[in-house]
């Protein structure tokens, strides 16, 4: 495997601004992640804060003797959290099916790499957690893959007849019709040397799960516990315990929150970038879960009762009181999340995607009010992986990686034809709708003076005669795709393969096709790379 790099401009505005240093970065960041001395700057603030390192080193190894195997180098990391002077480089995600598309693996790839590379600069302790985001409710975005069938990209789900509103750390899988789901993905794959073996580890993973948050957690851990990644669930019930004097804390402070995180959305609006936190002014940032496991957000008003859908009322002191018995009953959403993790973890960074990017800044001043640095948002690793036989599709009709992102595979496919076809039809056909539609125009025009009700009849007549000229166009471009045929295949492959959707690879593929296809030691190899958090995008060449 090798790696090389593309220079791609980020569709964010914000993160393209960020990365190049054109962001005035006080103004929504705390540190500049394009210095040199950014994690020694990190260090040395972390050093005036205290955080309960024992009670949450002896949380996670219970937490992981309870849940997966032991695993020396994720015990060892768990206990060095002990230690005064160790930092974290964290991340999170969603619990997806099997593991979800390629981005959650290039983001752990990267909370792996960071913190080598910082604990070896700083030679303090820094270890890697991966936050798996339990408290989400919306099932409908973890519960597919994409896979290719019959040449066609195809999304593939799962069937789950519980409520909604229950936290996917609650919703348990159904073993049976889960494995039926994992054999006709696997089917899409196609059998390789390496599928029995990896379809047994899975269905044995499986019929140790209840839940799909567990399945995740437990295939994640596989993956990666021989890196010493430490896995949190923001869900779990024990953490929640140690989040109380945090959550007093948010419910003591939270109509400042909510004040100051509208004037940070305004003043970025102000400068052209788009918040995409949506909340009502009323919204607590919390969430409150009945004993049935669903959860309601909470809502505050203007005498600072707190309320659930109008079923349930606190006090603001009744509220900070279950909180402090209860804290269970409570979970943070996507603005007090990322204070959590701050109030609770030594961060010498934050791992995030384009979209948490964007949301973090908005939180800037949510920050100020809780006396808190944001840590370094560092953006994730943006992989693309190059199969040998896409590389020589490419090769083949003479595409180059950078054309297949920045031109697109459709448009080097048309010009690729063009060359070879240098009397196209197409744009003689669209000079000819052209002139037709003159004609046609003055041919209604006089109809119209005869009889104004023509109008409908001649509109019809109009369209007819250009949806004919379309037709032969595109009777004439299914000739020349069938004599071109094989390279109009390796174009679809190359499309497919790597900007499936019209997107990212990352977005679409799952790991699961690569490990089918390569073997167990596919991700290893992909892992031990040597990567730069330059912003640029990667090209893993296997």
């Amino acid at each position: 495997m090798e790696i090389t790099e593309l220079s791609l401009r980020h569709t964010n505005r914000l993160v393209e601004d960020l990365v190049h240093a054109r962001l005035n970065t006080v103004d929504y960041f705390d540190y500049q992640i394009t210095n040199n001395d950014v994690y020694e700057k990190r260090m040395n603030d972390l050093k005036n804060r205290t955080f309960a390192r024992e009670e949450l080193s002896d949380y996670l190894l219970s937490y992981h003797r309870k849940h997966f195997p032991e695993n020396h180098a994720v015990t060892e990391n768990i206990e060095r959290l002990k230690q005064p002077d160790s930092l974290v480089v964290v991340g999170g995600q969603q619990a997806g099916l099997l593991t979800g598309p390629l981005y959650t693996i290039h983001k752990i790839i990267s909370i792996l790499v960071l913190s080598k590379q910082q604990e070896a600069k700083l030679s303090v302790p820094v270890i890697p957690i991966f936050w798996v985001a339990g408290e989400d409710h919306d099932f409908a975005e973890i519960n597919h893959l994409f896979v290719s069938q019959n040449q066609v990209i195809k999304k593939k789900a799962i069937k789950h007849t519980q409520s909604e509103k229950i936290p996917v750390f609650h919703k348990e899988l159904d073993q049976k019709e889960c494995w039926n789901w994992i054999c006709s993905v696997f089917e899409t794959f196609g059998e390789t040397d390496y599928s029995n073996t990896l379809m047994e580890s899975l269905k044995q993973t499986l019929s140790t799960s209840k839940t799909y948050t567990q399945f995740f957690e437990k295939l994640t851990y596989e993956m990666f516990s021989e890196y010493g990644l430490v896995i949190m669930n923001s869900a779990d019930p024990d953490l929640r315990k140690m989040e109380s004097p945090f959550f007093q804390q948010f419910i003591r402070k939270n109509e400042e929150m909510s004040e100051a995180l509208e004037a940070q959305q305004e003043f970025m609006s102000s400068a052209g970038y788009q918040p995409i936190i949506v909340t009502e002014k009323t919204s607590a940032n919390l969430f409150y879960h009945h004993e049935n496991h669903e959860r309601s957000l909470l809502h505050r008003s203007k005498d600072k009762t707190y309320s659930v859908e109008d079923k349930l009322t606190f006090t603001e002191e009744e509220l900070r009181h279950l909180a402090e018995q209860c804290p269970e009953r409570l979970s943070n959403n996507v603005v007090t999340r990322p204070l959590m993790q701050e109030c609770m973890l030594p961060t010498l960074a934050f791992i995030a995607g384009p979209g948490e990017l964007t949301y973090w800044a908005e939180l800037k001043k949510v920050f100020q009010v809780m006396d808190l640095k944001m840590p370094p948002v560092v953006p994730r690793l943006n992989i693309t992986i190059l199969e040998r036989s896409i590389e020589t599709d490419m090769m083949d009709v003479e595409i180059g990686i950078e054309d297949v992102f920045t031109r697109g595979v459709e448009k080097a496919r048309e010009e690729w034809v063009s060359k070879r076809e240098p009397s196209r039809m197409s744009p003689k056909i669209e000079d000819t709708k052209k002139q037709f539609e003159q004609i046609h125009r003055e041919l209604r025009e006089s109809a119209l003076t005869i009889d104004k009700s023509l109008e409908p009849f001649l509109m019809k007549n109009a369209y007819f005669i250009q949806a004919q000229l379309d037709l032969l166009n595109s009777h004439i471009d299914k000739k020349i795709q069938q004599k071109h045929r094989v390279e109009m295949e390796k174009f679809t492959r190359i499309g497919k393969s790597l900007k499936p959707n019209d997107g990212f690879q990352e977005r679409t593929w799952n790991i699961y096709y690569y490990l089918n296809k390569y073997g167990p030691n596919f991700l290893d190899e992909i892992v031990q790379l040597r990567y730069s958090f330059n912003n640029h995008h990667k090209i893993v060449k296997i």
